[in-house]
């Protein structure tokens, strides 16, 4: 649920979902909060079986006269790329190459030095992560078919958790 009133609190909302589908313990809300452990006006509703998150999905949800939409989450899916050597699974804190990998030519110096970069010549370009001229820099997400890869299994991971 969305926009959600902050004071409602998680034991008030789940209290007040079981009344009004009469279940028993059969969800449980959980609000979302930002890195500063604000509340934030989402809502996460977790069903105990299908059939009751469509029938919340259908009715919508009624708390202090107000009328909720459900929808089902999804979660943000990104991938993670070091912005040392710019490969994938890792931040630049645990990167194990020590010094720095330009995005655009795979050679160790800072992108802001690289002459291929700055000529612009995209035939030229190599991916750190394709090791080959592929005509795409580390940080062209569309043409990368490594970084698509990446993408894809992760797409995959998420649909089968939520």
């Amino acid at each position: 649920m969305r926009d959600v009133d902050l004071d409602l609190s998680d034991d008030y909302m789940k209290s007040e979902i079981e009344q009004q589908f009469n279940w028993s313990n059969k969800i449980t809300v959980r609000r979302f909060v930002d890195k500063m452990k604000n509340k934030r006006p989402t809502v996460m509703i977790t069903f105990a079986c299908e059939e009751d998150r469509i029938l919340a999905m259908d009715k919508g949800i009624f708390l202090v006269n107000s009328h909720y939409e459900v929808d089902i989450f999804k979660p943000k899916i990104s991938v993670t790329q070091c912005f040392n050597c710019h490969g994938f699974d890792h931040t630049k804190i645990w990167c194990p190459k020590k010094s720095k990998v330009c995005p655009v030519c795979s050679q160790a110096h800072e992108l802001s030095d690289c002459l291929i970069a700055s000529a612009g010549d995209r035939a030229q370009y190599k991916c750190p992560n394709c090791s080959v001229n592929r005509c795409h820099s580390a940080l062209d997400h569309d043409s990368c078919p490594k970084y698509q890869e990446k993408f894809a299994h992760i797409q995959q991971l998420a649909q089968h958790e939520f």
